[in-house]
């Protein structure tokens, strides 16, 4: 199956996917079509199918597993968080032709590119045959029959419930489609996406103009928002020390720039992190739906910061709310609280 035939692969299932990143997981490096088919209980044609989405999500490259993908097995080895979502969604969208602007030559991957870059920010509700319509346009060397099963493999990714439905990029109600209303929850899941975007476009700088990051592959884009819901998001990521703010305005010479006022449009980012992994592991640990987070999370207020040992006081109390004692000498666990 040639790489760029997008049209003949089944539909993204995350279920599968985790099959069979798990069974890589060991040695770091997928075994052969036969082994995993034995392993994972899936035919070949449907490994290879997948072996095409774990690709072009990022999360393996040669035949082994990506360092993305090390965390993800680690922090989300069932693809449950929104965090995953958005990473399988942000590399899917990419395509070696995105510096570019769509023509008639381009291929399959990118029928996916600019769906994202183009006709998505321009149409926060469409329906099938309006994107239909405004695809063919662009892509005539591609037969409509090929072009309907792109579109409907690109559509179901995102309301398919076996996709990648948690970040909300798309969603459908009967025949119409809306973008705008992306989960965006989680400021460390942003600041990775940002983070990979500054690696592409900026290299090593350590900060740029507001304006630099509006461009038609930047991060409003990739989250399905407008230039003001960017701007909201900023002052997030700032509020949560991912990123700085500061005024554009000329100063003095060896002193540190004031901070952004309301009134400035124009202003500067300056990155605060050292590396976009470090973010990705902070947004899954953030991610309530991260294995054991819950329990992390509740454990809390019993935990010493110092040694995370727990105050066994404290957690008597707090196992109390779980649990319900037979109230003799033995204390012996009867049932627990549902």
């Amino acid at each position: 199956m040639p790489a760029s035939d997008l049209s003949t692969l089944s539909a993204l299932n995350k279920e599968d996917l985790q099959r069979l990143l798990r069974h890589s997981a060991t040695d770091g490096f997928l075994a052969s079509s036969l082994e995993l088919s034995k392993q994972t209980g899936l035919k070949e044609y449907k490994l290879r199918s997948l072996k095409h989405w774990a690709t072009r999500s990022g999360l393996i490259m040669q035949n082994a597993l990506t360092p993305v993908d090390r965390l993800v097995v680690t922090k989300d080895p069932y693809l449950e968080t929104n965090v995953t979502d958005w990473l399988i969604h942000f590399h899917l969208s990419l395509s070696d032709y995105t510096r570019q602007k769509p023509s008639e030559n381009m291929a399959d991957w990118d029928v996916w590119a600019y769906i994202v870059y183009y006709f998505l920010p321009s149409h926060k509700s469409f329906s099938f045959d309006d994107l239909l319509t405004a695809i063919t346009l662009i892509f005539a060397n591609l037969k409509q029959e090929k072009l309907k099963k792109i579109i409907r493999l690109v559509l179901q990714t995102y309301t398919d419930s076996k996709a990648v439905t948690k970040c909300k990029f798309l969603i459908k109600q009967q025949d119409c489609f809306t973008t705008g209303n992306a989960n965006l929850s989680n400021p460390y899941t942003i600041g990775y996406l940002l983070a990979r975007i500054w690696e592409r476009d900026f290299s090593s700088k350590n900060s740029v103009l507001v304006d630099d990051l509006t461009t038609p592959f930047g991060l409003a884009n990739v989250l399905g928002i407008n230039e003001s819901q960017l701007r909201q998001q900023l002052d997030i990521l700032a509020t949560h020390e991912i990123i700085e703010q500061r005024s554009a305005k000329p100063h003095l010479t060896g002193k540190k720039t004031q901070k952004k006022q309301d009134t400035e449009s124009s202003y500067q980012v300056i990155r605060c992190w050292d590396n976009a992994q470090e973010l990705l592991e902070q947004a899954y640990d953030n991610d309530i739906a991260t294995p054991n987070q819950p329990l992390i999370r509740s454990l809390a207020s019993i935990l010493d910061d110092d040694n995370e040992m727990p105050d066994f006081t404290r957690f008597l109390e707090w196992a109390s709310g779980l649990i319900v004692l037979d109230g003799g000498s033995g204390n012996i666990i009867t049932r627990l609280v549902s």
